[in-house]
């Protein structure tokens, strides 16, 4: 079990008079994270910036994490990075591990990317089930880090991920693009000309769930937010709270439909996200159990430096 077994201290100073073992890296989209970790597993610094896939070429990755990580590289630890570092546009591609994935198997496929420094990327994960390919690159990392050896686990954002665990491992998965295309649709566009920037409304939310627990086809309930602004039963702020009720019951709806008698799953996310799919869940008799993701990464990706022989564990 990895959940809860690090200690975390964000001291910069503890950092440079330790020996750092390992650099642990999330290395998203938009942002990174990195944490120093000791002999003995243990979180004693970490740091953050915006520098994401986003920003950088391939060719500026190296020497964007030398400037990034600093001193902590004064003691030639080895460094695990996951998340889109690996992608095709990244550092260097790390080819997808196939489904079922465990820390093991992770350990066994890392990337070596093209840099002096000892830097390893962990692969992304990939199902090839019934229908179109399903593939993930950075959440297997926070999953695995649960420890869990059976269960559903709910990774909500841009493109939210239902990912089911059987006997430690990743089994399968489904991807849905809820976030990115309610962004889409409330940016621009003629749902978009109706509706205003405000907090969630409770009700409307709860009205758009209940719309998409009926099983009417989205593509005309889509349609149906513009003309409930038209005919003025909702109004603008509602309207957006709306859609994403309706969005985010359509997702919920078609993941209970893949895993029939399903009562409870673990979320990974941002607390006001998360909230936000524990309100739409309560419609269908859904718990959904919310866990800190902060300790995760770490855990995971000490746990598959360890696995891959790029650190020693040392007895405390």
């Amino acid at each position: 079990m990895l959940r809860g077994s690090l200690l975390i201290s964000r001291n910069p100073a503890i950092a440079r008079a330790m020996k750092i073992a390992l650099i642990a890296v999330d290395w998203g989209t938009s942002n990174r994270r990195a944490f120093a970790l000791d002999g003995a597993g243990c979180v004693v610094a970490e740091k953050s910036d915006g520098q994401g896939m986003l920003a950088l070429k391939p060719s500026e990755y190296d020497a964007s994490f030398r400037k990034f990580a600093g001193d902590w590289l004064d003691t030639g630890p080895a460094v695990l990075v996951c998340g889109m570092a690996g992608s095709r546009v990244g550092w260097i591609e790390a080819p997808y591990l196939a489904c079922p994935a465990d820390p093991k198997g992770l350990a066994r496929a890392l990337a070596r990317a093209p840099s002096e420094l000892a830097v390893h990327i962990v692969p992304g994960v990939s199902f090839d089930g019934p229908g179109e390919p399903d593939v993930m690159r950075g959440e297997e990392t926070k999953v695995l880090g649960l420890g869990l050896d059976r269960g559903v686990v709910l990774s909500p954002g841009t493109h939210p991920k239902w990912i089911f665990i059987e006997g430690g491992c990743i089994a399968h998965f489904r991807t849905y693009m809820t976030g990115e295309l309610f962004n889409t649709l409330q940016g621009g566009g003629t749902l978009a000309q109706l509706m205003a920037e405000g907090p969630l409304e409770a009700e409307a939310f709860a009205q758009g769930v209940e719309r998409a627990k009926a099983g009417t086809d989205l593509l005309h309930s889509l349609f149906g937010v513009r003309t409930l602004g038209l005919f003025g039963r909702l109004k603008g702020a509602q309207l957006r709270s709306y859609l994403s009720g309706l969005l985010i019951g359509t997702e919920i709806a078609d993941a209970l439909q893949h895993a029939p008698g399903l009562s409870r799953v673990t979320a990974i996310g941002s607390r006001e996200l998360v909230h936000h799919y524990m309100m739409a869940s309560s419609h269908f008799g859904l718990e959904i159990e919310p866990v800190a993701a902060e300790a995760l990464v770490p855990a995971a990706l000490w746990r598959i430096a360890l696995d891959a022989g790029l650190v020693t564990q040392r007895k405390v």
